[in-house]
């Protein structure tokens, strides 16, 4: 194996990750990785570019475990035409390229999401997915385009089966295109959007609150298709509220004394590795 470079991710965790890959991938994964260098000054109206380098590392690490991965940097203020044309705006984003599908994940994906990352990168390298055959019809049958974007977080329950769902509906439909933000990691952009809980998302502009099944998320995004102004009826919208990475660090550093997390177990680099709960 080749040397492992300086990123978040320690020995034993690189051996668990290498098998994950090793049994998970089968064909070309290309990890595109977004960021910007920021000036002196940082303007109010936008979010800091705090893990930008973070994320370059994480995916060159992960690179070095498996062939089948590869990693493409870019400066999003160099490369502002094809930002442009990909909606790529903030950074870091990383494009997950493969089985001719794009997903973007936004922020880095670290605690309860870095599983789902991991899942998406290897549902694109198989090209296979494990959704229903209702579902499969229903995606398939899709004659217009989806644009999904979905603001998550790290510290709730719902939003890593979120993460992974979408994926797998990318990955299974070339008419459904997902954009994955962990919001935490973004408050200026969350407050703009006027998002207060999570998981939100926007379809083709139109937005929705909380926690979708597969078969409601997929019956949905078949009438958003089709042009119908109709909205699934959910028994309940399951949500929670909106944290920042800063409330985040806040709630736990009051609670520590009473051993109550704020948010879920991870490992020791802070990401929680796929297959673990």
């Amino acid at each position: 194996m080749p040397a492992i470079p300086q990123g978040p991710l320690g020995r034993a965790e690189t051996i668990q990750i290498a098998k994950f890959l090793s049994e998970r991938l089968r064909k070309h994964v290309g990890l595109e990785v977004w960021t910007r260098v920021e000036g002196p000054l940082v303007a109010n109206d936008r979010d800091r570019n705090t893990h930008a380098d973070d994320a370059l590392a994480l995916m060159r690490q992960l690179a070095t475990l498996s062939p089948a991965l590869t990693v493409t940097p870019y400066d999003l203020d160099k490369f502002a035409e094809r930002a442009a044309h990909d909606g790529i705006t903030q950074t870091p984003t990383v494009v997950i390229r493969g089985s001719g599908r794009a997903i973007q994940t936004v922020g880095l994906f670290y605690g309860a999401l870095f599983g789902p990352f991991m899942d998406i990168v290897s549902l694109a390298s198989v090209g296979l997915t494990p959704v229903t055959p209702q579902t499969r019809t229903a995606l398939g049958a899709l004659t217009e385009t989806v644009e999904v974007e979905a603001f998550l977080s790290p510290f709730d329950p719902m939003s890593p089966q979120m993460a992974t769902l979408l994926g797998a509906f990318a990955v299974e439909a070339k008419r459904v295109r997902v954009r994955l933000v962990d919001a935490s990691q973004f408050p200026v952009l969350s407050g703009q959007r006027l998002v207060t809980h999570v998981p939100v998302l926007w379809m083709n502009g139109r937005r929705f609150e909380g926690f979708w099944s597969e078969a409601h998320l997929a019956e949905q995004i078949g009438m958003i298709a089709s042009g119908s102004p109709d909205i699934v009826v959910r028994d309940r919208i399951l949500n929670a509220e909106y944290l920042s990475e800063d409330a985040a660090r806040e709630i736990a550093a009051r609670t520590a004394p009473d051993s109550t997390p704020a948010a879920p177990p991870t490992s020791s680099s802070g990401l929680i590795l796929p297959g673990q709960t």
